[in-house]
């Protein structure tokens, strides 16, 4: 017979023991949360040409949270000009993506010059056994090298 598990969970923000649900907070958490939501929505809309820190600034959002609303999708970004989110590498703000154009082309760089290294190896050569010498197949046989 199965025993039947709890499926509570400690909530992220305040640590209160709740039933787990989708959003993976508790109940007044997310009220909190849809408020905090609302009261940014509404500010933007009445200045949507504000900026992250002004908009931080007027809401008591955190940064961190904007950007989160923003890589979810509830921002978009076409609709606030001013508004944008760090580069996963370095942390400038961008508008769109998940790196600079500077980060980009820094990593595409990187992976053709390992690449080009890569191509220039030679491959590994493994030493022939004589025929009529057979006597299975030896592990020592697969790292034997010339």
């Amino acid at each position: 017979m199965a025993v039947p598990q709890l499926m509570v969970a400690n909530c992220p923000r305040c640590g209160k023991v709740f039933q787990r649900n989708l959003r993976n907070q508790c109940s007044k958490c997310s009220t909190s949360l849809d408020d905090q939501f609302k009261h940014s929505l509404d500010f933007l809309r009445r200045n949507y040409r504000s900026t992250n820190e002004q908009l931080c600034e007027a809401t008591g959002i955190s940064p961190i949270q904007l950007h989160g609303w923003v890589k979810a999708g509830k921002l978009l970004l076409s609709d606030y000009p001013n508004l944008n989110y760090p580069c996963a590498s370095c942390s400038e703000p961008i508008r769109e993506h998940k790196l600079c154009a500077a980060c980009s082309t820094r990593i595409s760089r990187d992976i053709k010059q390992l690449n080009e290294k890569a191509t220039v190896l030679p491959a590994p050569q493994f030493e022939a056994r004589p025929q009529g010498t057979s006597r299975g197949f030896q592990i020592g046989d697969r790292w034997t090298r010339v």
